[in-house]
């Protein structure tokens, strides 16, 4: 009787859970237990006791229950037995005692090493979670949380590979920055938050809807004739007659427009992204407010394209090409401490042609090899002359392209044009961007090169590539320069203002000091300066302006009162 009860509290108090319940059914089993124990053959009495303390031992999270059933062993054995031998109860005693502490430590071993299993899975749970925020971030927008650029590129790339008609419709709102002038910030993340909510509804089941940047939005749509993509577009048009309401005011805007289709206007998701884009602007360029094919100005823009591409080889001797130049400034102090030299072309019939024009023109045609040269030794000459005027420790900052970068004995150029301009190659930095440093085997001998005769080299435009650290570890660097594109956003989300911090904060682990582009605000200034950037470039500061403008400006001993 006593050992069936002893089995069925012993069972109960393996399956309860309360801790206090537990105890209680394992005291009473083992009074049962122990009201049975003289009436053991001797024989049994060892594999009982050992059992029992095993039992003990796992089934409870304490050892005090061990020791108080050694205890009990140790007392009731010769009394119960007083026939056995001395020897024999010794040895028996002996190994109660051994084991009754061998099983306590194997127990406690076994419970922490649990207690560590549920902690490393509690971890491991945080880490996933972490790992899906990252994601996340990565490819959605923390300010609309729609897509953003790389989702929408993976997607875009995605239904290139099915061979469904697409159709890119690359969305600009008209005089946006108004309302950021006359409202603030907080009101322009408003309306596009707005707008985020208002496409997301108006756009059809079959439409892929992102935020490209700033205030551009992109829809891709597959569709089936061209008229579908013509109709969508126009009752998105109206569909902004309506107004925002933005606190207690109503907020009106207009939307550009520019369309391209796979596979009629090109195969690449980036090409289609360009085509849109450009269309866009022609409109935006009109009357706005409205959209607009790339088919409609494809033979238009592929002729002003081929006459460009012409121009561009004879436009240094026709004193077309200039170099503006934009301050560099220490955050901390404001002062000038270099120029950044960026290349200016005015066509005598077209008039200014924008960088992001011509320089791919030149890219193609090869001219750009000749055009670095030119500006190199330019600037270094123009440079050259304001330290001999007084300014002694001026830098400069010049951008490198892919195609000058590889081309034929380029470092030896470079330092020829140093020596030529008298020129010291520790105040020259040279700018490289991500793309460029894909292929570490050729990049790193000529930017070790360089760095052998003390011209500095920054990595422009971080974020916008794909290299990853180990890559940029592998490099070396002296500067690392974010892009405006994370500047805008600087003083919006306080998601964004993080992704700008961690950038820094990933430059100084690599000892590099960080610049920051596309200053505009005071406040963007005030949040760099907490976040340990050391320079900032910007119009906060100064536009990019001719030599005369900045011989002018260098006279000043510091920009943070100065805007033009």
């Amino acid at each position: 009787m006593f050992a069936l009860l002893f089995a069925l509290f012993i069972f109960a108090s393996i399956l309860v859970q309360p801790l206090w319940l537990k105890y209680f059914l394992a005291v009473v089993a083992f009074v049962s237990f122990f009201n049975a124990l003289p009436e053991l053959a001797f024989d049994k009495l060892i594999s009982v006791m050992y059992l029992t303390l095993v039992i003990l031992a796992f089934l409870l999270p304490s050892p005090i229950p061990v020791f108080a059933a050694g205890g009990y062993y140790l007392y009731i054995t010769p009394v119960s037995w007083p026939e056995e031998s001395p020897e024999m109860l010794q040895a028996i005693l002996g190994g109660v005692v051994i084991n009754m502490i061998l099983y306590s430590l194997l127990a406690f071993y076994f419970r922490n090493l649990k207690k560590e299993n549920v902690a490393n899975a509690s971890l491991n749970a945080k880490l996933n979670e972490a790992f899906q925020q990252l994601e996340h971030m990565a490819y959605y927008d923390m300010l609309t949380g729609l897509p953003n650029r790389q989702s929408l590129m993976k997607h875009i790339d995605m239904a290139i590979v099915q061979k469904k008609p697409q159709a890119v419709l690359f969305l600009d709102l008209d005089q946006f920055k108004h309302v950021n002038d006359m409202m603030g910030h907080g009101a322009g993340d408003q309306l596009l938050r707005d707008v985020a909510g208002h496409l997301r509804q108006f756009a059809p089941p079959s439409c892929f809807v992102a935020r490209y940047a700033g205030d551009e939005f992109v829809l891709l749509c597959s569709y089936g004739r061209k008229e579908e993509i013509s109709d969508l577009a126009e009752r998105l048009v109206r569909s902004f007659q309506n107004p925002f309401h933005i606190g207690h005011k109503h907020i009106y805007t207009t939307t550009s427009i520019g369309i391209s289709l796979f596979p009629e206007d090109a195969e690449e998701g980036e090409t289609l992204i360009q085509y849109a884009d450009k269309t866009m602007y022609s409109i935006k360029r009109g009357d706005k407010n409205g959209y607009r094919f790339f088919s409609d100005i494809k033979n238009e823009e592929l002729l002003r394209q081929v006459r460009l591409a012409n121009d561009i080889r004879s436009a240094i001797t026709k004193n077309e090409m200039s170099i503006h130049y934009q301050p560099l400034v220490d955050l901390e102090t404001g002062e000038i401490r270099g120029v950044e030299a960026l290349l200016r072309w005015t066509h005598s019939e077209m008039g200014p042609i924008a960088p992001s024009h011509f320089i791919p023109l030149a890219e193609q045609n090869g001219a750009i090899v000749e055009l670095g040269e030119w500006v190199l030794e330019e600037a270094c000459s123009q440079v050259k002359r304001w330290h001999e005027a007084g300014v002694s420790r001026l830098a400069l900052a010049v951008n490198l392209s892919i195609r000058q970068f590889k081309s034929l004995n380029f470092s030896s150029k470079v330092v020829n044009i140093l020596e030529k301009t008298n020129f010291d190659p520790a105040l020259l930095e040279l700018e490289v961007t991500e793309s460029m440093m894909q292929s570490l085997e050729e990049s790193v001998p000529i930017l070790n090169e360089l760095k052998s005769h003390g011209i500095k080299i920054s990595i422009d435009d971080f974020g916008t590539g794909y290299s990853s650290l180990s890559v940029l570890g592998q490099l070396p660097l002296d500067y690392l320069k974010i892009d405006r594109s994370f500047t805008k956003e600087l003083t919006g989300a306080a998601s964004s203002a993080s992704i700008v911090k961690l950038i820094v904060d990933i430059g100084h682990s690599m000892n590099l000091q960080v610049i920051c582009e596309g200053i505009e605000t005071k406040q963007e200034v005030e949040a760099l300066l907490q976040f340990g950037c050391e320079f900032g470039q910007g119009y906060y500061f100064h536009r990019p302006s001719p030599p005369n403008e900045i011989e002018r400006l260098l006279d000043l001993k510091h920009l943070h009162n100065t805007k033009v």
